[in-house]
């Protein structure tokens, strides 16, 4: 089985390793056969990121020598295309499972026309390469799910993952209406889960992934839980038996 949101890399103040991350999933998620994690690298969110200094992260996570099947998403920022980056020409690099966009960590400007031209480069490269483009969704205007709507239906043969499927009830009117908008339940709280599975027609449309270890973050932030990777891992894969079920 299939983690579809895994993350690397520097989150805040804390920088996690790539290794330590995919020897915790390999360790808790071998208990109900997780065998893959794709994954991105959230120093993306940092102000000065620079692409080489992703690739390089992504690089070394590709050395995982587990069991685990490792694949990297890249997380495409607007400053890239600002600086005329295109993502045909970044993703070259390596064998990319799909694009990671985050329109709320990073100014996405539609009115921009750097901003436009790219995304639809993104949408475009999802098309020819038959691979998804993962974006965070929230309540916020920026990240919206109904924002790159517009964007999954101009390309029809493109793949776009609501990412936390959050708000769950715009999320799955969007999921049902379109045969290539799907969705995540990425630290998604069980009641809304349970709402969204009450929603979606289509089960297989529903994504697995964590948000791992994003998790361990906030649940030693906001809840006071100092966990270590691998019992984070455990208590996020909680969520599994109610997707499963």
């Amino acid at each position: 089985m299939t983690d579809h949101h895994v993350h690397i890399g520097q989150f805040n103040e804390v920088y996690y390793d790539a290794h330590e991350v995919f020897a915790a999933i390999e360790e808790a998620g071998a208990e109900v056969d997780v065998d893959e994690a794709r994954f991105s690298s959230t120093s993306s969110c940092r102000d000065d990121v620079e692409l080489s200094k992703i690739e390089e992260e992504t690089e070394y996570a590709l050395f995982y020598s587990g069991r685990l099947k490792v694949r990297p998403y890249l997380w495409f920022v607007p400053s890239y295309a600002e600086r005329g980056i295109s993502v045909f020409s970044a993703a070259k690099s390596f064998d990319y499972c799909g694009i990671k966009l985050h329109p709320f960590a990073q100014a996405w400007d539609f009115s921009n026309p750097i901003h436009k031209k790219c995304m639809d480069e993104i949408f475009a490269w999802s098309s020819l390469n038959k691979k998804p483009i993962l974006v965070h969704a929230g309540t916020h205007p920026s990240d919206h799910p109904t924002r790159l709507a517009p964007f999954a239906r101009d390309f029809p043969e493109s793949t776009l993952i609501l990412a936390h499927s959050n708000p769950v009830r715009e999320t799955a009117e969007l999921v049902n209406a379109n045969r290539n908008i799907f969705c995540d339940i990425a630290y998604i709280a069980p009641e809304r889960l349970a709402e969204l599975r009450s929603r979606v027609r289509d089960r297989q449309k529903i994504l697995f992934g964590t948000d791992f270890p994003v998790t361990a973050y906030f649940g030693e932030r906001l809840f006071g839980r100092k966990l270590g990777l691998v019992e984070q891992y455990r208590e996020d894969l909680r969520l599994l038996l109610d997707f499963s079920s």
